[in-house]
């Protein structure tokens, strides 16, 4: 077979110029600096963008415990929901939210601009959002608060969608000690007109658990003075007496309204002062009364008419006739040309205690 040695050969590789390779080189060098500058420039971006978040996030929750800290709970509320909102996933944030509303909850008051189902509206969205994924006595906590802002949205007279009583139990199915719980129940119950007796089970129940013992006292002392009936003046007279022994404190306010529930017309009435007056023993009375009175500056002060007339009828049904009789006096005295409400009361007992016994 014939073949030629030149035929079948590959031509050479045309290579470009040398200034045309320069070139892109050139190109290829800038093009890469420009991409490292953008992304320089978004990465200073993000971190500027961060650290602004960053700032407006711990500022937010800085102010909301402020806030909780001077007791101004919806400006607290406001400014963890902003926290929240900053950052979605931060734990923290929401759970400092949830306690403000719960906070805010057993804090509320109604005023013309502001409805009680108005605050209930706004914090029950942030209690089922948190109750999802709560366990134990903090799912409990929850749901009780659940209840107290629909017996809010209940009191402001709505029935729809207003269920206390499963939400109560679904607290005590969790936590059977829950003293939030067992406080909200014995209100409850009270303010449906029930037994007196079920309720103070359930307040002796929340105080047992060792926490909230303020909320608790709160919760029965709202229930006692709502009702206004002679079992729970009684029940008010014995909390009280607790409340004295176990050094509890009391308002100024909350002192002058237990004596005018107790005693406002048992004044007036000596029967039913009597069956009052022995409830508890007169010591414990006497002491009572005696503490209610402190900074009082009415007929309930140390030299006011009602605290001698409750102390001198206390002497006499104690059986120490004679002390009772020269308190009386004492009064009686002291009223002579004065027009004092209780000056026939003072005597028909100088009266009483003076005629000679047949």
């Amino acid at each position: 077979m014939f073949r030629s040695d030149h035929a079948h050969k590959a031509p050479p590789p045309i290579e470009p110029p040398k200034r045309w390779s320069g070139l892109l080189k050139a190109v290829g060098a800038v093009s890469a600096a420009l991409s490292f500058l953008l992304v320089i420039n978004q990465v200073t971006g993000v971190l500027q963008g961060f650290r602004v978040h960053h700032k407006e996030y711990w500022e937010a929750m800085k102010m909301g415990e402020q806030a909780e800290d001077r007791e101004d709970y919806p400006a607290a509320f406001a400014s963890f929901k902003q926290a929240a909102a900053l950052d979605p996933i931060d734990r923290r944030a929401r759970a400092q939210e949830t306690k403000a509303a719960m906070l805010w909850l057993e804090n509320v008051h109604a005023t013309s601009a502001r409805s009680f189902t108005d605050t209930a509206n706004e914090l029950l969205p942030v209690l089922d959002r948190s109750l999802a994924s709560a366990k134990g006595s903090e799912a409990a906590d929850i749901l009780a608060h659940i209840a107290w802002a629909n017996f809010l949205r209940y009191r402001d007279g709505i029935r729809e969608g207003v269920n206390i009583d499963s939400s109560l139990q679904r607290a005590l199915n969790i936590d059977k000690t829950n003293p939030y719980a067992h406080a909200i129940s014995g209100f409850w119950i009270m303010w449906q007109s029930g037994s007196i007796s079920a309720a103070s089970e359930h307040f002796a129940a929340a105080l047992a658990a060792g926490r909230e013992r303020g909320y608790v006292r709160s919760l029965e002392f709202a229930a006692l003075t709502n009702r206004q009936e002679d079992d729970s003046d009684i029940a008010l007279l014995r909390l009280a007496n607790e409340m004295r022994k176990d050094s509890e404190p009391m308002s100024q306010h909350d002192r002058s309204l237990t004596l005018f529930n107790v005693f406002k017309v048992r004044l007036i009435y000596r029967d039913r002062l009597v069956a009052l007056l022995s409830v508890l023993p007169p010591a414990d009375t006497e002491a009572t009364v005696n503490w209610l009175g402190e900074g009082a500056s009415d007929i309930w002060s140390e030299s006011g008419d009602a605290r001698r007339y409750v102390l001198a009828n206390l002497r006499e049904i104690g059986g120490d006739r004679a002390q009772a009789l020269v308190l009386y006096k004492a009064l009686q005295k002291d009223m002579v040309g004065q027009n004092r409400s209780l000056a026939p009361q003072v005597d028909e007992a100088v009266k009483r205690l003076s005629a000679k016994p047949k």
